[in-house]
């Protein structure tokens, strides 16, 4: 009988939120979705109006633009790099700005969750 409960109890534990909870490595700010919409889109205009060399110059300058809208905006995000129990890192996009490095989180899909200290 003390085998058994022995055993639920090291399985509760090890299936805890805390044994799998993911760390956060690093956050930092990000407008790479800014920018990316709207390099792509002066890519395609600098293309129409000038050409290869019109598309890439097009493309570099709106890349920049964008960006920097984006951060005038107060639309940024922040990007967390994000390591799991298994060693594996993952970056993932948030509007939320209230986890700090080396925060234990959980990870569902795209959405990261504080974990229970």
């Amino acid at each position: 009988m003390r085998k058994i409960f022995t055993l639920c109890a090291v399985t509760a534990l090890l299936n805890s939120p805390l044994v799998h909870a993911e760390q956060i490595l690093s956050a930092q700010s990000d407008t790479l979705v800014g920018g990316g919409f709207s390099g792509l889109t002066g890519f395609m205009l600098g293309g129409a109006a000038g050409g290869p060399v019109g598309a890439l110059i097009g493309g570099g300058l709106s890349y920049l633009v964008g960006s920097q809208a984006q951060e005038a905006m107060g639309l940024e995000q922040t990007l967390y790099v994000i390591k799991d129990e298994n060693g594996l890192t993952r970056r993932v996009r948030s509007s939320d700005t209230g986890f700090v490095e080396g925060q234990q989180v959980s990870l569902q899909g795209s959405q990261v969750t504080a974990t229970a200290p």
